[in-house]
């Protein structure tokens, strides 16, 4: 009898309560609906990807000495050039590649302090690849680090330096030798190899924007033929080649130091266009070792030995105008 009467009242509470719930139902607070399946930051996606080219009016001028023998050098290159550049907004960062050759030159040329000659070709070419950070500033002004590293192939022709393919000597009667075989020569070619670091700053305000960089470069290697280098060899009468005559180019082998910088001003008459003009400019010192063949008759054959000149300084500077159109997406 008691248990009946118990689970009577459990029964009637239960009744109850539902009544209860049942009426207020519609005055509890609304629960927070879940998370969308496609869910996006409201900011929108913080990467942008630049493609542009860009028109580099230059000017460069070298000076070599090697031992004994000087050149100075005066190009002026019209040089076309493409990049891509990642823009990274969370963190003010982007990632640069580019590249550029040249397209027409012209210049002039003296060798041992003599006339100037007007050059008869050139070549320019570079590649490389910059990071920057900038992660200091304000909405419409940052500034940070940059860094970087370039190939560039600067290499004005200034004539060719004949020397003897000869590995052997050749009978040419009587017992008189001389070297057997023909010549060649070989253009300039100066491949520089750059690493940079410094500073950097750039300034938006909407359809205008500023941008430029400070950077040193404490390492560059430079390396490839000197082929304008004749080397002075004393001369033997006929039918008898030079005593000792050049076996090969000059080829170079040395590091350098300097500084570059950039500067752009920059238009954006729509939102995905940008026009900017500017300028940029690099400088570099250092010295290099001067390798090189020396043949000679000894006998009934030919000899050749290999001869260094240590520490030959030189110098490179090349600075311009920078025209460049480019589309962001």
């Amino acid at each position: 009898m008691k248990q009946l009467a118990l689970s009577a009242l459990v029964l009637l509470s239960s009744a109850a309560t539902q009544q209860v719930l049942a009426a207020d139902y519609g005055a509890m607070p609304g629960l927070r609906p879940s998370y969308p399946d496609q869910w996006q930051p409201e900011e929108g996606d913080p990467l942008s990807f630049d493609v542009g080219i860009r028109y580099w009016y230059s000017i460069g001028k070298q000076d070599h000495s090697v031992s004994g023998f000087t050149q100075t050098m005066e190009t002026r290159s019209h040089t076309g050039e493409a990049y891509a550049r990642i823009n990274d907004d969370s963190t003010n960062s982007f990632l640069e590649a580019f590249g550029g050759y040249g397209v027409a030159h012209e210049g002039n040329y003296s060798t041992n302090g003599g006339a100037s000659l007007a050059l008869p070709a050139a070549r320019l070419g570079y590649a490389g690849l910059d990071f920057g950070w900038l992660p200091l500033g304000s909405d419409h002004f940052n500034f940070g680090m940059v860094t970087g590293y370039q190939y560039m192939n600067d290499s004005p022709d200034t004539g060719r330096a004949s020397f003897y393919t000869s590995t052997s000597a050749v009978d040419v009667g009587g017992g008189v030798y001389r070297l057997s075989g023909g010549g060649d020569s070989k253009i300039n070619n100066f491949e520089i190899h750059s690493a940079k670091l410094g500073l950097a700053g750039k300034m938006d305000f909407g359809n205008f924007d500023l941008f430029g960089e400070a950077t040193a470069i404490p390492y560059s290697w430079v390396t490839g033929t000197y082929g304008a280098i004749q080397i002075q060899n004393q001369p033997a009468p006929p039918p008898f080649a030079p005593t000792l005559a050049q076996g090969s180019a000059v080829a170079v082998n040395g590091h350098a130091y300097g500084a570059s910088g950039k500067l752009m001003v920059g238009f954006r008459p729509t939102e995905n266009l940008s026009i900017r003009v500017g300028g940029r400019a690099s400088y570099l010192t250092g010295q290099y070792d001067a390798t090189w063949d020396e043949v000679a008759v000894v006998g009934s054959g030919a000899q050749r030995q290999r001869y260094i000149s240590n520490n030959n300084p030189f110098s490179m500077l090349r600075y311009g105008a920078l025209l460049e159109v480019a589309g962001r997406f």
